[in-house]
């Protein structure tokens, strides 16, 4: 009896922290660290989510303006002319670009500056010929009234010319005046029959050229 008593008295002592009960201490703790971790992995994702929504919206966000034309030859005799060309490798849009030579101060000269049209596209590898001096009424083209001797049947007008004497900066701009592109033209860089171009064509330095309107620059 005495004996029984014992093994009743051990059993409610074993029991005493929940024997035989489905809630368990390690179970509810288990249970409240999985409900948390999973909570946290879903506040993860939602602000991953978030934070790559604002990476794309960035990333379309306007930035500096740029093109792939560079000013490819200037005439300052023999004929005021510039050529623009196109390496590629895909067309450019010229619209609302402004081609302008320099002031005083070596800057463009944006009050005289040509506007190209809408919808002034220049295919990958092409050129497009400006003349210079040319009557502020007749308007910046396009005009087939070009070169007498050769070169595109297609051109557009400027109204300034490129001053041999003092040099000139040839500046291509974007709309809100931002320098794309541009080539000097040193002071008397070249002689009668010569112009001013790239060597390589298209992505060399300015150097001394024979005249090439609307085809490939060309050492003298």
């Amino acid at each position: 009896m005495a004996q029984r008593r014992f093994i009743m008295l051990c059993l409610a002592a074993l029991c005493a922290g929940g024997c035989g009960s489905g809630d368990e201490p390690g179970d509810a703790g288990t249970t409240a660290a999985s409900s948390q971790a999973s909570s946290g992995a879903s506040g993860a994702t939602s602000g991953s989510g978030g934070g790559g929504s604002g990476g794309t919206g960035t990333g379309t966000g306007g930035g500096p303006a740029s093109t792939t034309v560079v000013v490819n030859e200037i005439s300052a005799k023999d004929g005021d002319w510039i050529e623009l060309g196109n390496p590629g490798p895909g067309s450019a849009d010229l619209s609302g670009l402004g081609l302008c030579d320099s002031d005083d101060t070596g800057a463009c000269n944006t009050a005289d500056a040509l506007t190209f049209p809408e919808g002034t596209q220049l295919a990958p590898g092409a050129y497009l010929l400006v003349l210079g001096d040319q009557a502020a009424e007749a308007g910046p083209g396009p005009h087939t009234t070009c070169l007498p001797d050769g070169g595109p049947s297609s051109c557009f007008y400027a109204t300034w010319k490129v001053s041999s004497s003092r040099g000139e900066t040839i500046h291509l701009i974007a709309a809100n005046g931002q320098v794309l592109t541009q080539l000097e033209y040193p002071i008397e860089a070249a002689a009668d029959g010569e112009t001013w171009g790239r060597l390589p064509d298209l992505t060399g330095e300015g150097a001394v050229t024979a005249p090439t309107p609307g085809e490939a620059n060309a050492a003298p």
